[in-house]
């Protein structure tokens, strides 16, 4: 497998704008998980967070899939990948804040970030996890991006594109002469101060 090129991985992902639909089907896994677990902040087992927001993550991208003939899910004994226009493989997963992921270490995960070894059987695929950090306090999603690891080393990352964003323009100064748009202050005339004094 090649290890996985930032702006090969962007191009594909951004195509069709795939990445504004998977951080909008993590975002919408989010507020799934926030609606029916009201009662998550007292949860002793952090991993249990983390593995229901990783089924909902994956039911919601399992629905972007149905609109894109060329992502499509793999599903696996127990886990679920997905693999985008025969080049990208990724899979879904938390970060902590310094955007490692962590799994059970069984081969196959070990095997995830080793890039000269195929996995799965699939060949020549770049292998890149899509990933969210929680805030520090586990109450929203901070970040939802693409990280490329090589080992226990991370290669690179971006940020998943945010929707487009309106462009409001500014409003423009009047095209006066300065001297007339000089707030000038309001003083008394000395001859009249007096009068007033009286």
């Amino acid at each position: 497998m090649p290890t996985p090129n930032r702006e090969t991985v962007r191009a594909i992902l951004e195509k069709n704008d795939r990445d504004l639909k998977i951080r909008d089907a993590i975002g919408r896994a989010w507020q799934d998980v926030k609606q029916k677990y009201p009662d998550r902040a007292w949860w002793r087992r952090q991993t249990t967070l983390r593995s229901i927001m990783w089924e909902y993550s994956v039911e919601r991208v399992m629905e972007v899939v149905e609109d894109d003939a060329r992502l499509v899910a793999v599903k696996h004994h127990d886990t679920a990948s997905f693999i985008a226009d025969d080049l990208v493989f990724f899979r879904l997963k938390k970060a902590d804040r310094k955007l490692f992921s962590s799994n059970y270490p069984t081969p196959l995960a070990g095997m995830f970030h080793r890039h000269a070894a195929d996995l799965y059987g699939h060949e020549g695929f770049q292998r890149v996890e899509i990933v969210h950090t929680f805030d520090r306090f586990t109450t929203g999603i901070e970040w939802i991006g693409v990280v490329a690891r090589e080992g226990k080393q991370i290669i690179w990352d971006f940020e998943l594109r945010c929707g487009e964003a309106e462009v409001i323009t500014f409003p423009v100064a009047p095209t006066l002469p300065a001297g007339k748009t000089v707030i000038r202050p309001n003083i008394p005339e000395v001859g009249k101060q007096a009068d007033d004094a009286e």
